[in-house]
């Protein structure tokens, strides 16, 4: 919001998800309330970007930080609307960011508690749709956060490309709330803990931006979505019981961010690939565990179509906790409104 010497002040909540910041920004921003939740994403993408920079650049952030702009929704069922900034623009869709989301909202009371012991439903919009979040309370607390979101499907199987001085690489392309390039990480002989490293950041941009190179898919219902910027790497999954999977899973933000969480959009993503391979059927989970040791639990719920691709929805589950609460004042002069093109505060 703007202040009485011309400035700016914003008011959000970090919440960790694992190890990893999400910025739950509740006031500062101007709304166009005649735009939808999307077209006020796809705003922001372009003359208002100035914001995500702000958030997750130094000196206020770091790139790995995942920003949620809460916005009023235009879905009469919503309680909230929220939009999606990261290091590589805006998806559609996040489990974490939904987790912390739902966290940030019922903790500060924007969305009033029902119970004190027990779940409660916080109904959220995204710029991809509808999304239900079933928040777990304990004395007033909020514990873990289960989240229901975007149909899942593998939108191109069995696709590879070639990199100089690496060969071929196999990857799969799944829609999970942004398009995701699922690769097996023993066939490019990398290690979990080696993923973070340097030198597997840039073996990741690399598949990233030649897969970008021959991309020419669109979503089935909400068309031109960008290009492919999520890569998850995929460590050999094992069936511990009949339908219950465990894996270890890495995702990567292009350009150049490890999560510390397997994220809810990788594992889902994860999901969907195993029930196209006739492994996951409805009921099936997967415990995904990050490189850093972060686990989301998610599960099968049910199948579907999304035009002519085989879908599922899927619950997936994680534990937010508060960890701050911040207002950021920028005076006029700060140089930082001028170098971020903080169009944003003009509304």
């Amino acid at each position: 919001m703007p202040v009485a010497d011309g400035g700016a002040r914003l008011e959000w909540t970090d919440v960790a998800v694992g190890t990893d910041i999400h910025r739950v920004v509740f006031s500062g921003v101007p709304v166009d309330a005649t735009r939808s939740v999307r077209q006020r994403m796809e705003w922001l993408s372009g003359p208002g970007d100035g914001l995500r920079r702000l958030l997750i650049e130094p000196p206020y952030g770091l790139p790995a930080f995942c920003v949620d702009l809460i916005t009023p929704p235009d879905d009469p069922e919503a309680e909230a609307g929220f939009i999606i900034m990261e290091v590589m623009g805006y998806p559609f869709f996040s489990g974490s960011n939904t987790m912390a989301t739902a966290c940030a909202l019922v903790e500060s009371g924007r969305v009033p508690r029902t119970t004190e012991d027990g779940v409660q439903c916080v109904r959220l919009q995204t710029p991809g749709g509808r999304v239900d979040a079933h928040v777990t309370l304990q004395a007033g607390q909020v514990t873990s956060v289960c989240v229901e979101g975007d149909e899942t499907f593998v939108h191109r199987a069995d696709a590879s490309i070639e990199l100089p001085g690496i060969g071929t690489v196999a990857y799969d392309l799944v829609w999970s709330g942004g398009h995701y390039v699922m690769v097996d990480a023993d066939a490019v002989g990398l290690a979990p803990e080696r993923a973070g490293d340097a030198e597997a950041l840039a073996l990741a941009a690399q598949v990233i931006e030649a897969v970008q190179r021959d991309f020419d898919l669109r979503h089935p219902v909400l068309g031109d979505v960008g290009l492919p910027r999520f890569l998850h790497w995929m460590w050999p999954e094992r069936e511990e019981t009949p339908g219950c999977w465990v894996a270890t899973g890495g995702t990567y933000g292009h350009p150049g961010v490890l999560w510390g969480c397997p994220t809810g959009t990788g594992t889902v993503a994860r999901l969907a690939r195993l029930s196209r391979q006739g492994r996951a059927a409805v009921g099936a989970t997967l415990r995904n565990t990050s490189p850093a040791g972060t686990t989301f639990e998610g599960a099968v719920v049910s199948t579907g179509m999304v035009g002519d691709c085989a879908s599922i929805r899927t619950r997936v589950s994680g534990e937010p906790r508060v960890v701050a609460r911040m207002t950021l004042d920028l005076p006029p002069a700060s140089p930082l409104i001028m170098d971020c093109s903080l169009d944003w505060l003009n509304g």
